[in-house]
């Protein structure tokens, strides 16, 4: 039931990617290169289980191989769909979100923390920058568990959140994010977030978004690229690990949550992020868990 649902949600982003393809507005896949990262996420997580569990039963290779294909394939298709975000719906809530927060605070949330968390801008910036990593190795870890209900309903839940969040609801509310207000909307706005994310040394933020910007400005994406803030696809997914942690591995449910926590406001700190976009990633992903748990979906 799972791979069914996994091949679904890839079939319908490869029909989103064709349509804006044929719009001119969203490059080539980079297939290849995803499914091979796919394909070394599984070998790494496999290698893990096996220094701690090396009791633990052969994975079911059957489905495990099928399931890091539509991973590697699914991904290449985020990218380019991601990317055209902002063509086919113009960025439009930035400048409501980022008055109503400063409004709200009586501040901007990002300068509010600086004041508190100064000192945690580093590792901040190393933990969101490895965020990526982390998740893919927590979701192949999964892929490589015993066939179960928890197991199969937290893949639907993810697959269905990276389409649902991540390109269905990020067009809607179509936003750029804080490191970004400037360049795109003029003014200094943010300018003191820039400054003070390279006084305190988040090179990773600042050059990830450098990097991210001449993509966006020269129309020639590279392996990760494309701009979108609302939801929070980042704390969507870190929501997700803590709510399969809670279920299948309750030990680790308090780290999971710590987790989610620090990259909600290392998303906020970072400048990648509104609050709201936090919380319309969190709202996004308990409602698609619920939705998929209420539904007993994916028994096997």
């Amino acid at each position: 039931m799972w791979l069914w649902v996994m091949a679904s949600v890839t079939a319908v982003e490869a029909a989103w990617w064709a349509v804006t393809w044929l719009m001119g507005i969203a490059p080539a896949p980079y297939v290849f290169t995803y499914l091979a990262l796919a394909f070394a996420g599984l070998g790494a997580a496999s290698m893990l289980r096996l220094a701690l569990q090396p009791k633990a039963a052969t994975p079911n290779w059957s489905s495990a191989v099928p399931a890091t294909f539509l991973v590697g394939l699914g991904a290449s298709f985020f990218l380019p769909i991601k990317y055209a975000i902002p063509k086919l719906v113009p960025f439009w809530l930035d400048y409501p979100l980022a008055r109503a927060e400063r409004t709200m605070f009586a501040a901007d949330p990002w300068a509010i923390l600086d004041r508190c968390l100064g000192w945690a801008v580093v590792p901040m910036d190393r933990l969101y920058a490895l965020w990526l990593p982390t998740q893919a190795l927590i979701l192949f870890l999964l892929i490589l568990q015993p066939p179960s209900a928890a197991k199969s309903r937290a893949l639907i839940a993810y697959f269905l959140a990276w389409f649902v969040l991540g390109v269905v609801a990020a067009s809607l509310f179509s936003s750029a994010g804080p490191i970004f207000y400037d360049q795109l909307f003029g003014g200094t706005t943010f300018a003191a977030l820039r400054e003070a994310l390279q006084h305190r040394g988040a090179w990773l933020a600042v050059a990830e978004s450098d990097k991210m910007w001449a993509s966006l400005a020269s129309g020639r994406p590279g392996i990760v690229a494309g701009i979108s803030a609302v939801p929070s696809i980042h704390v969507a997914i870190s929501v997700w690990v803590f709510l399969t942690a809670r279920r299948m591995a309750p030990r680790a449910g308090g780290c999971a949550l710590a987790y989610a926590i620090a990259i909600w406001i290392g998303s906020v700190q970072l400048g990648w992020h509104y609050v709201t976009d936090g919380l319309a990633g969190l709202v996004g992903m308990l409602a698609i868990w619920q939705l998929v748990h209420r539904t007993k979906v994916g028994l096997r």
